[in-house]
């Protein structure tokens, strides 16, 4: 496997977790990647979100990479900053696709909380016009083929002007207010409120297929975010899964003894979110080209994408 840390700038990297390419199978073939991308309320990227997750995908044939996105109040706006250095990413490995044996069909952003909000807003705007300057690359380049979003933030509201308190605050020593961190200004307008909701910016033309799950539980992220986004979804005919979860408190990652911290970060059903992404992701990463051949060995291909 290839690990190492690729700079975005001076407060952000990549992390990959490049698997080998062995001369025994899939001699030569290029694999998904999976750009996971850790939540923590803006204010820090959790440990628990990152590696166990991207290991996870290694386990079912995908390379991987984790966006250690620059959070602690070193910006303004730091979704907005995030999604811009989550695009460089995309377009890093997509150009570096040959080198690392990347599907360049099949970049897939899988973000957790915060993170899952720079996902959502990477699959909903990869495509603008805007991200052209800062990211310095085409929609192309950083177009996102799939979006798996785990509890992700769909909807962003503005706090009181001047307000400190919220998600981690404790942990800074001189933070920003929660607007400043959230929208860049401290008495944010509609549209700028707007900008970073992904919600806001679904466009059927664009928009990949999404996998989403989400516990009813939840008291930070409420699972009412998932089901409005599964309806936007729905009304724009793009594809998409749901799974919504009876029990189960936010942030449990794998759910299991890989990502608990505490007794309540174990629960064996919620744990299945990933098999049943996993079963999910196959008539999109298993499609006839990327098959070296089993059609004509006549193995059974029914299910794999057009």
């Amino acid at each position: 496997m290839l690990c190492k840390n690729i700079p975005l700038n001076k407060t952000a990297y990549v992390e990959t977790y490049i698997l080998n390419n062995t001369k025994e199978y899939n001699v030569g073939k290029k694999k998904p990647l999976v750009l996971v991308i850790p939540g923590g309320g803006f204010t820090f990227t959790s440990d628990r979100e990152a590696e166990p997750i991207a290991l996870r995908f290694n386990a079912i044939g995908c390379h991987t990479a984790i966006l250690w996105y620059t959070v602690m109040d070193q910006v303004m706006n730091v979704p907005r900053n995030g999604l811009i250095e989550c695009m460089q990413a995309v377009a890093y490995f997509r150009a570096h696709a040959d080198e690392y044996l990347i599907d360049p069909k099949n970049i897939i952003v899988c973000g957790f909380s915060a993170g899952g909000n720079i996902a959502l807003n990477a699959a909903t705007q990869w495509q603008e016009a805007w991200l052209d300057a800062p990211t310095n690359t085409t929609p192309e380049q950083r177009r996102v083929d799939l979006c798996i979003d785990c509890y992700g933030g769909v909807q962003f509201n503005a706090a009181k002007p001047g307000e400190r308190q919220g998600f981690a605050t404790e942990l800074l020593m001189t933070p920003m207010t929660v607007n400043e961190r959230w929208f860049g200004v401290d008495d944010p307008t509609l549209e700028q409120v707007k900008a970073m909701n992904p919600i806001y910016h679904i466009d059927p033309n664009c928009c990949p297929p999404m996998f989403i799950w989400h516990t009813g539980e939840d008291q930070l992220v409420p699972v009412e975010q998932a089901l409005d986004l599964a309806t936007a979804l729905c009304k724009a005919k793009v594809p998409f899964e749901l799974v919504v979860y009876e029990k189960g408190e936010h942030g449990l990652a794998n759910a299991d003894r890989t990502t608990a911290r505490k007794d309540s970060h174990f629960n064996r059903h919620v744990g299945k979110w990933f098999d049943q992404c996993a079963e999910w992701l196959v008539p999109y990463i298993d499609y006839p080209e990327n098959l070296y051949g089993l059609q004509a060995k006549g193995v059974p291909t029914s299910g794999v994408r057009d």
